[in-house]
């Protein structure tokens, strides 16, 4: 009987513990299939309203947040650039899990850059429907734009950013489920007010796209790395049923 309470009891420990599933990774690496130079039409990356050589991959190890390599804007070309690229994690989401996305973002001196998480669904859209749109700006913040909780419009919120050309990290959990966000961080730190809003095409009573994300759009100046997808698993239902597993073990002593 003691063994078994203490089986359970590392079950519980094991669950509460658990790591999550990746779904998805874009780290602009050559193991990855990318290759130094144009990142346009380069595993799947297409234009909304871009061309050549406006966005690059380059070789850094120094400065990449994550592996060797990393995309940015050109800055010998004066034209902004803007392009996404589409995914499908839906054959391995389980239904019930949340979602965390997480990336390195930078911007750059004077400009503003763009990431924008999408949830296009069957929409039939490229672009403009999104789970939440993150800005660095260089007057020195990321801003987040989501739906509010009472789904009567977007609002934006912003915190501020030491240095806008440095990478800073970010996470977004978010819950297909309910289209919510649960969690969102900035180089680790909570941003407290952005949890519960909706995804950003959710107001006005009329949700668009899919429950979960299928595309990042990069556009601007700036640069991008370290991107996933993971799947976490709800520790909450299969704890409490070790525990209850641990209880009734506990009446038959």
């Amino acid at each position: 009987m003691k063994k078994l309470l203490v089986l359970l009891t590392l079950v519980c420990a094991t669950i509460a513990f658990a790591d999550g599933t990746v779904l998805k990774v874009i780290d602009f690496e050559e193991s990855e299939g990318y290759t130094v130079g144009d990142l346009l039409n380069q595993n799947g990356w297409y234009s909304i309203y871009s061309g050549a050589n406006r966005q690059l991959v380059v070789n850094d190890p120094e400065t990449a947040p994550s592996g060797s390599q990393y995309a940015t804007y050109n800055p010998e070309e004066s034209n902004q650039p803007n392009t996404a690229v589409k995914f499908d994690i839906s054959g391995d989401y389980v239904e019930g899990n949340k979602l965390v996305i997480s990336w390195d973002q930078a911007g750059c001196a004077g400009k503003t850059g763009y990431i924008k998480l999408h949830n296009l669904g069957t929409s039939g859209k490229t672009y403009d429907v999104e789970i939440a749109e993150i800005v660095i700006n260089s007057g020195g913040y990321a801003a987040i734009t989501l739906t509010k909780a009472d789904k009567s419009g977007t609002f934006t919120k912003g915190v501020p950013v030491t240095d806008v050309t440095a990478f800073t990290h970010f996470t977004l959990t978010i819950d297909p489920a309910t289209r919510s966000i649960v969690d969102y961080t900035v180089n680790g730190n909570v941003v407290e007010d952005c949890i519960g809003a909706y995804y950003k095409n959710e107001k006005d009573g009329k949700p668009r796209g899919g429950d979960l994300i299928d595309g990042v759009r990069f556009m601007n100046n700036g640069s991008f790395d370290n991107f996933k997808v993971e799947m976490v698993p709800e520790p909450a239902i299969f704890g409490l049923i070790a525990l209850l597993g641990l209880f009734l073990a506990r009446k038959q002593r």
